[in-house]
Parts: C-alpha cells; sequence; structure tokens
C-alpha cells in the first residue's frame, strides 16, 4: 500500500517524466520557439491553442483555460485519481514509492477492490481456456467467429455453472489462496462487487454469474470495473431464468453510464485511426476488432450518454455511432444528436443495412465493406434535417425544425462548436443566421427563466485574464515569482511577506522565498501540484504568456507589491480604529492618543511612499 508521497518523490517522477513525452502521446505537438503547440484535447478547435512547456514541465490551453503539470494533464485526459497517476508513471519511470501505512482505509479498501475484480477475471479466463465444462462456451465462441488472440486480448473467461464455485474459492481464499486472497474478507468485497450474493437469510453465499460467458469491463486505465456476462446457448446452467445478458449492478467502481466496453483495448487504435466507432454489444466489439477494426468500443447496451461521450472526447472528437437503417435506428440517431450536442460535440452516424448488426455485418460483408460504411457517415445534424426538412416543407414546418434545432443547440457548451453548428444549422433550413441565433437565446431565456428541473450545465472554464492588476495581486505576484527569480529576490529585499493575508500565497511565497535562499528555487511544477485545478490553469495561462524581457512584468511586479503594502497598512489601520473605538468606551485617554499617533504614522507613511 502505498503512503503519503513525499515531495521530493513528486518532483522526481515531474523530473523524469518528459511533459512533451507524455502529452505528445496523446496529442500532436509542434516546437514553436520555446514551446510545443497543438490541438487541444479538452475542447474542439481548428487553430491550435494548447501550449506546453517542457522547460517548466507546464501545458496551457488559451481557448478553454485547461492548465497544470503532467499530473493534472493525465487526471484530466484519463479521468483518473491523483494517486493513480502517480503511481502510473512512478511504474513507467522505475521510481520507488513509499508504502501506505494504515491511515488511508479507503484508498486501501477500493484498491482491495480493484485487486479482487482483477483477480476474479483471470479466474473466469483460466475457467475459458482449460476446463471441459467450458468446451461449449468455446465452441460457442468459435461459431462466432471469435478465435482465441481476441479472446485473450479481451480477457474473455467462463463462470463455472456450480453454483458457489467462486464464493467457495473466495471463502478459502481469506487465509489461504495467493491468487484470489486480498489480504482482507474477500466474500465482503465480493458481494460490494456483485459477483456473489447472499443467501436468504444469511446462510452463505453463492456466485451471481453461473454458466455464463464473462466479459470484463474496464476504465480507460485498463483496470477491471465490473463484468458482462451472456448465457451460453444449448448449455444448462443454474442461469436458466436469468436474461441473456447480465451485467454487474453499480458499485463502488462500476457505473453503467460512465464506462464503455473495450476502450482501454483500443485507446492506441482510436488515436492512430484519429476517430472511435461506438456499437452496442460486446460481440459488436468482437467481431470487429477480429476483422482488424480495432477503434471501437461498446455502450454496454445502453443509448450513449453526455458522460461516455466526455471520456471518448479525451480520445478523440470523431466519434461514429452505429445504428440500425430502420425507423429504430432513426429515432435512435435523433436521440443521440441532442447528447452529443450537449457533450459539445457534432457526432456521426453510419447506418447499417435492416436487420444487421455491425457483428453480422462485417462477417457476412468483410472488414472492407464495413471500412467503406464507417467511411460514409453523416453528422447526425445534417441526418435529422436531410429527414425534417423537404424541398417542399412549408415556412410553419420549418419554424417547428428550427425551434427543436435551437433547443438542441442551446445545450452546447463549446462557444466555437456552437457557431459552427449554428450556421451550419441555418443553411440547411435555408434561414439567415442571425434568426437561428435569436431562436436559440430565446429558447436558452425561457429555460433559464423557468424553475430547473434537470442537472445544471456544465460550466465552460473562462479563458485566462490577460496580465494585469484587475486579477488578485497576491496570485499575481506569485506567478511572477515563479517566472523570474528577480521578483523572488526582489520580495525578500523588501520584506514583503508579511504584506500577504494569512493563506495559500503566503505560503508559497514564503517557500519560493526559502528556497532561494537555499539556492535551491522550486519549480512551477512543483508548485503548480499544491493549486486546485481552476487557479493552477489561470497561473499556467498566465506563466506561457510572459515573455523572458518584459519591462511591462518588471512594473507589474512594482505594482503588486505596493497594493500588497495598501491593504497591509488598510488592515492596520482597522485593527488601530477599532483599539481606538475600545479606549474610547473604557475612557483610556493615554490608549487613544497612543492610536491617534499610529493613525498618523500610517497616513505620513501611505504620503512618503506616493511621493
Amino acid at each position: 500500500m502505498r503512503g503519503r508521497i513525499p515531495e521530493s518523490t513528486l518532483t522526481e517522477i515531474r523530473d523524469r517524466a518528459d511533459i512533451v513525452e507524455v502529452v505528445g502521446a496523446h496529442v500532436g505537438l509542434k516546437r514553436v520557439g520555446r514551446n510545443h503547440v497543438g490541438l487541444c484535447p479538452f475542447h474542439a478547435e481548428k487553430t491550435p491553442s494548447f501550449t506546453v512547456n517542457d522547460e517548466r514541465g507546464i501545458f496551457h490551453c488559451f481557448g478553454c483555460g485547461a492548465g497544470g503539470n503532467v499530473f493534472t494533464f493525465l487526471m484530466k485526459m484519463e479521468n483518473a485519481a491523483f494517486p493513480d497517476i502517480v503511481e502510473r508513471l512512478a511504474r513507467r519511470y522505475g521510481i520507488e514509492l513509499p508504502e501506505r501505512g494504515d491511515d488511508d482505509p479507503a484508498i486501501r479498501r477500493r484498491e482491495a477492490l480493484y485487486r479482487l475484480n482483477e483477480k476474479a477475471a483471470r479466474f473466469f479466463q483460466r475457467h475459458l481456456r482449460d476446463t471441459a465444462e467450458a468446451e461449449a462456451a468455446r465452441a460457442y465462441l468459435a461459431g462466432r467467429g471469435i478465435g482465441g488472440e481476441t479472446a485473450d486480448r479481451f480477457v474473455l473467461g467462463y463462470a463455472p455453472a456450480g453454483g458457489e464455485v467462486l464464493a467457495r474459492r473466495l471463502r478459502d481464499a481469506a487465509s489461504s489462496d495467493p491468487e484470489l486472497g486480498t489480504g482482507g474478507r474477500p466474500l465482503a468485497l465480493a458481494r460490494e462487487l456483485g459477483l456473489v450474493n447472499e443467501r436468504h437469510g444469511g446462510a452463505g453465499h453463492f456466485d451471481r454469474f453461473r454458466g455464463r460467458l464473462m466479459f470484463p469491463i474496464t476504465d480507460a486505465a485498463g483496470r477491471v470495473v465490473g463484468f458482462g456476462s451472456r448465457s451460453v446457448p444449448g448449455t444448462p446452467s443454474a442461469d436458466a431464468k436469468l436474461p441473456k445478458y447480465l451485467n454487474s449492478p453499480e458499485t463502488p467502481l462500476y457505473r453503467k453510464g460512465h464506462h464503455l466496453y473495450g476502450l482501454s483495448t483500443a485507446r492506441d487504435a482510436i488515436r492512430k485511426a484519429g476517430r472511435v466507432i461506438v456499437v452496442e454489444g460486446y460481440f459488436d466489439v468482437l467481431a470487429l476488432a477480429e476483422a482488424g477494426v480495432g477503434h471501437v468500443v461498446a455502450s454496454l447496451g445502453t443509448a450513449l450518454t453526455v458522460d461516455q461521450l466526455h471520456v471518448l472526447r479525451r480520445f478523440t472528437r470523431d466519434i461514429v455511432v452505429c445504428f440500425d437503417g430502420d425507423d429504430a435506428g432513426a429515432r435512435a440517431a435523433e436521440k443521440s444528436l441532442a447528447t452529443f450536442l450537449e457533450a459539445g460535440l457534432v457526432g456521426y452516424g453510419a447506418f447499417l443495412p435492416a436487420g444487421d448488426d455491425p457483428d453480422t455485418f462485417v462477417q457476412r460483408e468483410g472488414a472492407d465493406a464495413m471500412t467503406t460504411l464507417l467511411a460514409n457517415a453523416t453528422p447526425l445534424l445534417d441526418f435529422y434535417l436531410h429527414r425534417a426538412v423537404r424541398p417542399e416543407s412549408t415556412v410553419t414546418e420549418r419554424g417547428a425544425v428550427a425551434q427543436q434545432v435551437a433547443a438542441w443547440l442551446r445545450k452546447i457548451t463549446d462557444p466555437l462548436v456552437a457557431e459552427m453548428m449554428v450556421r451550419h444549422a441555418a443553411d440547411r433550413l435555408r434561414m439567415p443566421e442571425n434568426e437561428l441565433r435569436a431562436i436559440v437565446e430565446a429558447t436558452f431565456a425561457k429555460t433559464r427563466a423557468a424553475p430547473a428541473a434537470s442537472a445544471p450545465r456544465r460550466a465552460v472554464p473562462a479563458p485566462v485574464r490577460p496580465l494585469g492588476l484587475s486579477a488578485d495581486a497576491e496570485e499575481l505576484l506569485v506567478t511572477l515569482m515563479l517566472h523570474d527569480p528577480e521578483a523572488v529576490a526582489r520580495v525578500d529585499r523588501e520584506g514583503a511577506l508579511d504584506d500577504f493575508d494569512e493563506g495559500s500565497w503566503r505560503a508559497l511565497a514564503i517557500d519560493l522565498v526559502a528556497a532561494a535562499r537555499e539556492r535551491a528555487p522550486l519549480d512551477a511544477a512543483t508548485v503548480l501540484g499544491r493549486l486546485d485545478e481552476a487557479t493552477a490553469a489561470r497561473v499556467t495561462g498566465r506563466m506561457l504568456a510572459m515573455h523572458d524581457e518584459d519591462p511591462v512584468r518588471r512594473q507589474i511586479v512594482v505594482d503588486c507589491l505596493a497594493k500588497l503594502r495598501h491593504r497591509a497598512r488598510e488592515r492596520e489601520r482597522l485593527r488601530v480604529l477599532r483599539r481606538i473605538r475600545e479606549a474610547e468606551a473604557i475612557g483610556n485617554l493615554d490608549a487613544v492618543a497612543e492610536g491617534q499617533r499610529q493613525l498618523l504614522a500610517l497616513r505620513q507613511s501611505e504620503t512618503n511612499e506616493r511621493a
């Protein structure tokens, strides 16, 4: 178990983890001067505004405001927790992390859940490979065209049909089984993960999955978060009364509307192809992978959600959903359009022949036909407008379509996507852009005025403000101290640390001065790790906007120091006034006179500074 990670270890990881190398695995970067630039992976843009500085170990997008260090980037890119990112980078760069003590039970328990899921997946995989009982399951996979290599790549497994095979192993594992032991209470953890159920009255446990093919569901980092399963045709099992497909329930690790089947396996193929194909079921993913189409994920049998799209958009914004070519598929495409727009994405639809799914289509027609079908994917908004607006459509009919489109467009939080979609929709509707914008604004105003019936819209990060005193003087001054050692020296010379308010900026300024005195200055990436995401983004943006030789920047240091001194004098003036009032209340004339002398000295100090 990992303990609290020392700052020195985090610094070592940052030093070894070249931020250009790490970011470059996700974003195409081009060197421009001292920085690297590329298209931001966190919002849609056509002109690169995403900047990485390898000297300082920081990144910033001047379009959406995202910014921080290598840890921040991976946490945001992969929707992962800080300890997970630190541990992965440490393993990658051969850095040993300290053991965690007994003071972090929540993290220890979560790690035990991940570990048990992983061991259960390997348990099911061995049963599929090695047992006679799984022969029917192996034959079923072969009949569906799924070979051994694909089965191994996706860690397919088989849950034995006996009522409590896994439960019995877990019960024994509490003390003796190194394969399934978790160092805790395996049955309690397995019940929490939905691997076993408790018998009525608490009389023992039984396996939730019995006599079924098993499909481990992983997060983007490849950790097993849950399981899907399918009954095996022609095989008698205790699952006869259960549905054909059965998934893990909602657990601390698994949320159905958030995860996607096959994402960790498809990540590299998605980046290489620059797009991702979304299908509905496990066998659609497996059949396409078998045919050499690797950039495919499944929505786990549900309509695509905004959360799932937010996961995918970290890898690509070119997202194609496969739909049936019948009326039901058209309705599903229309429903998906609203979801895509809410996620700030265009969205494309590839429509299969009626009665086909990706699995049957690729097996019958082959990989080339599937590739052609996907290449001809249609923007979902175009698909809707083509169906909804005909040359003979009346003005009233077009107006109704415009109202529907406006209701969808107002969900878009990305200004660039919103502008593009308004122009495109207005052109297809054959109406002026300003008229459609007016309808969108009216729809938004009407919705905003009504009582909120649904979750609030996601906030769009504010763009970084230009360097100037409109921002907080303490934040600006610490940012300048990070950029310029002379600013640190000046703060030290003028004794300005005492002028900071008590808080995080004062603590950072003290650390920067102390480090400079010891000739071991703190790097920007280290300091950014102590800030919340929004603040780190602002700081990185201002740092990357600064130039090495900038007389205006030097003047801003002077202005910030003056503002801090003024605020410190104002605080002292209020304290003196309070003491004077207290002295007057008890008739202490000497204390009143002393307070008035102090007020005069404060006024004289400010007058001298202005002079």
